[in-house]
């Protein structure tokens, strides 16, 4: 069976106009994080229509019995494909990231056809997306603040660095694939459609990631690339915020390639053997580094220049991994005591609160990332937790030994009257109701 996400054939779905109404009252079964499988009827009142494409289409509901508003991705299956996002976005279920969206259940339903079989997602609902705050910032003519583009940056490069420990690479970073709740400016990575978790040995199609996101060694053919594509789409993202427009607007993939070379030269023959070793042409015309100050507004920071740099390298293995990318200078003001959010209220706890997949790739790393200010709050709050469980400790030991001492005094007046302590304690046997779950 062929990998759905290995293949160029577009899986295209257009939602008939009561579409909608398919999602209303469906009976489902759902796993997600709090329960195991099971059987349960769960309403949704489709709202509107919030995205669609080749993979299928999106929805806004509501919970009928909650009234919790969450996502719909409507997902043809095609059995001549294999679909690993759901399997992908189950095992997040089991390693959650609070920078990853959250899978609450999902469940499948037909279609029109009588062949058509959808796969549903049921998703948290975040309101936003990278693409359309730019968008707003564009069309006001004005640039997203600079404090915006380092908490999303370095969010991205959490939810990186979170799926490659755990060996899964994203293949498709994009504005559009990054949700935001402006409120918070929470970032979450979204659409796990073309993500694989990587085998040793096996082959990966070069066909994938859109085209202005795409890694130069995708480009070139290879088959056996690694997470790094994932940090080069960061890398464009990033630019992207700075400039207004995507750094590298190719409008196919050999002019693609263009863009690129006019921004970071043409790659020598070390370059291009360590994207693909297996292509063979080199006839590039000779052109020179474009210097990156010169391609972003003066007012940029040195500092983010350095980054952008450090991302977008020809050669895989001289990209920062997504991790090493938290470290650097750029973000060093998420870092800082007095450090706050635009309105005035604290920073989010999770930004230093890392996960152990995170660290796979770098695991010396978690003390450097950890402020000294952060660490204090962190052992304060974990000292408060101990002594509280260890004065609930000294509770429970002295009420059983109250308890015991009680016991041992009534069961000795027993004694004294003839009766056993086993036949005084022995609890009366009942038949309380048993409450069954079916499965």
């Amino acid at each position: 069976m062929q990998d759905m996400s290995e293949s160029s054939a577009a899986h295209a779905l257009q939602p008939p106009a009561n579409h909608e109404g398919e999602l209303r009252g469906t009976e489902i079964s759902a796993q997600d994080s709090r329960r195991d499988l099971r059987s349960d009827t769960i309403n949704y009142d489709a709202q509107r229509m919030i995205g669609h494409g080749s993979f299928g289409a999106v929805f806004l509901a509501k919970v009928v019995e909650t009234d919790e508003m969450v996502a719909i991705k409507k997902v043809l299956q095609d059995k001549r494909f294999k679909n690993r996002e759901l399997q992908i976005m189950r095992q997040l279920v089991k390693q959650p990231h609070p920078y990853i969206v959250q899978l609450k259940h999902h469940f499948i339903s037909k279609g029109s056809k009588s062949d058509d079989v959808y796969l549903n997602l049921v998703l948290e609902f975040i309101p936003e997306t990278v693409y359309s705050i730019s968008k707003y910032f564009n069309r006001r003519k004005e640039s997203i603040p600079i404090f915006s583009v380092k908490l999303y940056m370095y969010q991205l490069a959490r939810a990186l660095a979170h799926i490659h420990g755990m060996g899964i690479c994203h293949r498709d970073i994009k504005p559009h694939n990054l949700l935001v709740d402006p409120v918070r400016q929470v970032l979450k990575l979204c659409d796990f459609g073309s993500a694989k978790a990587f085998v040793k040995g096996e082959p990966n199609v070069a066909y994938i990631c859109s085209r202005f996101y795409r890694a130069p060694e995708l480009i070139f053919g290879s088959t056996d690339y690694s997470t790094m594509i994932d940090v080069w789409s960061q890398g464009c993202v990033f630019a992207e915020l700075l400039i207004g427009s995507p750094i590298f607007p190719g409008s196919s993939g050999v002019d693609q390639l263009v863009e690129i070379i006019k921004v970071l030269g043409t790659p020598t023959k070390d370059e291009l053997k360590a994207m693909n070793p297996n292509y063979q042409e080199f006839k590039f015309p000779q052109i020179r580094a474009y210097p990156w100050g010169s391609i972003f507004k003066p007012s940029t920071s040195p500092e983010a220049i350095d980054l952008i740099g450090k991302l977008l390298a020809y050669v895989p293995d001289k990209r920062l991994k997504a991790i090493e990318a938290c470290e650097h200078p750029f973000f060093d003001e998420l870092r800082q005591p007095g450090t706050t959010m635009p309105d005035g209220s604290p920073l989010q706890p999770e930004l230093f609160i890392f996960t152990q997949e995170e660290m796979v790739l770098a695991p010396h790393m978690r003390d450097i990332l950890t402020p000294a200010h952060i660490k204090a709050q962190q052992q304060q709050q974990q000292a408060a937790t101990n002594a509280n469980g260890t004065a609930a400790t000294s509770s429970a030991a002295t009420t059983n030994e109250t308890s015991s001492s009680t016991t041992a005094n009534s069961n000795n007046n027993r004694v004294a009257s003839g009766t056993s302590p086993e036949m005084a304690t022995a609890p009366a046997p009942t038949s309380a109701p048993v409450s069954a779950t079916a499965v």
